[in-house]
C-alpha cells in the first residue's frame, strides 16, 4: 500500500464537517493518538476557521474539495450527514486519501458497497466511525462468547437511548435544524443512528451471521418531520436464536445489553460509551486520564454475577479507533474485515427499515 506510514510522520487528517461529533472524534481520537490535525473543510469559511482555531487545525477551507486536495492531508474524516457520504467518500478515495466515515455510512447498502469498492480500487483504507468496536473489551467479549463458556448463545438484547432536547418536539424550526430528525439528510432517523450500535452489538454476539428474517416497528415519530425517533426490532437466526433491540431519542440515557446462552450470560450497562467527559476541548482531551480497565459481568451459576476486568491500556475507545486506523494505513492491520462487517450491518439495517416501512412486517434476508 502506498502511504506515508506513521514511521515516517504522524498521520495527517482533514475533517469534512464541523458538528459536535467531529469535535469529539478529532480531540478524543486523533489528538490523543498523536496524529496531526491538518485541515478543516466546510461550506462556510467562517465556520471552518472557527472550528480550526478552536481545535488546533493548521488550515481552514471554505469547501470540502479544497480540504481533500490539500497535499499535506493523508486521511479524511467525513463527519457530514449520511446522504452526502457516498459522494465525498468516493472523491476522497479517488484523490488517494484514506477514509474514516461516520455512520450510518450511507442510506443504502448498495451505496456502502460502492464506497468500499472504490476505496479498494484506489488502494486506500476505509473504516466506519464506530468507536466501541475498537475497544479491547469488545474483543474480550467476542472471545468469551466463542470460548463456549456461555454455552450456545440463543438470545441477545440491546438498548441504546438518550433524551433529545425538548425543543425538537415543540418547534418545527428546531426539529428541521436537528440533523438526526431531518429525513432529508438522515432518512432512517434513530434506526441509522442509535440502533446502528445495538444491531452491531447483536451481530458481534452472533459473529456477523446474517439473520434469516427481521422486523422493526417505529414506535415514535417526530411531530414536525415524521422522522423515526424510537424503534423496536427483532432479529431471528437459525436454530431458534434471536435478538431484540430498542433505540430511542426520547428516553433517558440507557445502554444496557445482555448476551444469554444455555450455560451462562454476560451483561453490560455501558455498552457503547465506556467513558465520557465534557466539555471536549484540546486541553481536556489531552489531560483526561482514561481508565486502565473496563469490565462486564458474567453469570454461569444461578444468582451469582462476577465482574471481569479488561485492561484498556489507558486509552479511550475513540483513541483505539484512531490507532487502529493508523495501523491499517501502515499495513500492520487489515481493514477489509471491518469493511465486511460494515456491509453486513447495513444489509440488516436495510431489511429493518423495509420492515418499518411496512408497519413491522417480517422481512427475509
Amino acid at each position: 500500500m502506498t502511504l506515508p506510514p506513521s514511521t515516517q510522520h504522524p498521520l495527517r487528517w482533514a475533517v469534512l464537517g464541523t458538528g459536535f461529533i467531529a469535535n469529539k472524534v478529532i480531540n478524543v481520537g486523533m489528538r490523543r493518538a498523536g496524529h496531526v490535525l491538518q485541515a478543516v473543510g466546510s461550506r462556510s469559511i467562517d465556520k471552518a476557521q472557527e472550528f480550526a482555531d478552536r481545535n488546533g487545525f493548521k488550515t481552514a477551507y471554505g469547501s470540502y474539495q479544497e480540504a481533500i486536495d490539500d497535499p499535506e492531508v493523508d486521511a479524511v474524516y467525513i463527519a457530514l450527514p449520511s446522504v452526502f457520504h457516498e459522494e465525498w467518500a468516493i472523491k476522497c478515495a479517488k484523490a488517494k486519501k484514506h477514509v474514516l466515515c461516520e455512520k450510518p455510512v450511507a442510506p443504502t447498502t448498495a451505496q456502502v458497497k460502492n464506497i468500499i469498492q472504490t476505496c479498494k480500487d484506489n488502494n486506500v483504507v476505509f473504516l466506519d466511525g464506530t468507536f466501541f468496536k475498537h475497544h479491547p473489551r469488545l474483543a474480550a467479549l467476542r472471545q468469551l462468547v466463542n470460548s463456549g463458556e456461555l454455552g450456545k448463545v440463543n438470545s441477545v438484547n440491546s438498548h441504546f437511548s438518550f433524551l433529545m432536547s425538548a425543543d425538537v418536539s415543540t418547534s418545527a424550526d428546531a426539529a428541521l435544524k436537528q440533523i438526526r430528525v431531518n429525513p432529508a439528510v438522515e432518512p432512517t432517523g434513530v434506526l441509522g443512528d442509535m440502533a446502528w450500535y445495538t444491531v452491531r452489538f447483536i451481530l458481534t454476539a452472533y459473529n456477523y451471521e446474517l439473520p434469516t428474517s427481521v422486523s422493526c416497528t417505529v414506535t415514535r415519530k417526530n411531530e414536525f418531520t415524521g422522522a423515526a425517533e424510537q424503534v423496536i426490532g427483532h432479529l431471528l437466526f437459525p436454530d431458534s436464536r434471536n435478538a431484540i433491540f430498542e433505540a430511542s431519542f426520547a428516553h433517558v440515557s440507557n445502554q444496557r445489553s445482555c448476551i444469554t446462552g444455555d450455560k451462562g450470560a454476560v451483561a453490560l450497562d455501558d455498552t457503547f460509551l465506556t467513558s465520557s467527559f465534557y466539555p471536549i476541548t484540546q486541553e481536556s482531551a489531552l489531560a483526561y486520564e482514561a481508565p486502565a480497565s473496563d469490565s462486564f459481568t458474567v453469570t454461569v451459576k444461578r444468582g451469582e454475577w462476577t465482574k471481569r476486568e479488561i485492561e484498556t491500556g489507558g486509552r479511550l475507545q475513540e483513541e483505539w479507533m484512531a490507532k487502529d486506523f493508523e495501523e491499517c494505513v501502515a499495513g500492520r492491520k487489515k481493514w477489509e474485515q471491518w469493511a465486511d462487517e460494515t456491509i453486513v450491518i447495513h444489509t440488516v439495517l436495510d431489511a429493518l427499515w423495509a420492515s418499518a416501512q411496512q408497519s413491522g412486517a417480517s422481512v427475509s434476508l
